[in-house]
């Protein structure tokens, strides 16, 4: 965990997508990795993802050596068994389990769950977790963590969903006590090239850099 979460709070930023084509999902790995992007959530959102991820994570060893690539939106047993099989660096869920959290432990895979409540950040906490997903952030507001941070000393919190991905709306989540912020659609967009996209985290990273 404690690479990862370096890794994290050193980019501030997780992209999170899916694509059902595997050459778009190989293409916007590149280009999140060209602009410097080392963590990525890629996310069980659709009937390829698991052969998607698998393959990205097959080539990711040669052609992407430095990337830690995740997966998301796991609600399952199941479903983290078969991620974990593919060699999935770490996995997110949208929501925290009893069950979740004690296979995560049992299978050492580094879970990130998603929480919503203090309750369910404490269920992480007392399971010996240290950093969890607050989702949907946009429901819960930018002085939440600030709010329930001083309850869970040592804890990590990255807010994931409706986060516009501009410098302004991230460093007050950055300021409110998130260690990073989760972007999905508002950063990886249908309609960017590549290279737009590639152009535009590293123009978010290059100001982030200097909060």
């Amino acid at each position: 965990m404690s690479v990862i979460l370096k890794k994290i709070k050193n980019q501030k930023i997780v992209p999170l997508f899916y694509n059902e084509s595997f050459e778009v999902s190989k293409n916007t790995v590149k280009a999140l990795y060209e602009a410097g992007i080392r963590v990525i959530e890629y996310t069980n959102r659709g009937i390829q993802a698991l052969e998607n991820f698998t393959r990205l994570k097959e080539i990711s060893t040669i052609e992407f050596p430095e990337l830690l690539l995740g997966i998301g939106t796991v609600k399952n047993i199941k479903e983290m068994g078969d991620y974990a099989d593919a060699k999935a660096d770490f996995i997110i869920t949208p929501v925290i389990s009893e069950e979740l959290v004690k296979h995560s432990v049992a299978k050492n895979i580094i879970l990130i769950p998603g929480c919503f409540t203090p309750s369910d950040v404490n269920l992480a906490y007392q399971n010996g977790l240290r950093l969890v997903k607050i989702f949907p952030a946009d429901a819960l507001g930018k002085n939440y963590i600030k709010s329930i941070q001083p309850v869970f000393p040592g804890m990590n919190f990255m807010p994931t969903g409706g986060i516009n991905a501009d410098v302004d709306g991230i460093t007050e989540w950055l300021k409110g006590g998130a260690i990073a912020v989760g972007l999905g659609s508002s950063l990886i967009k249908t309609d960017f090239t590549t290279e737009q996209l590639t152009e535009k985290v590293q123009n978010l990273l290059k100001q982030l850099n200097q909060y």
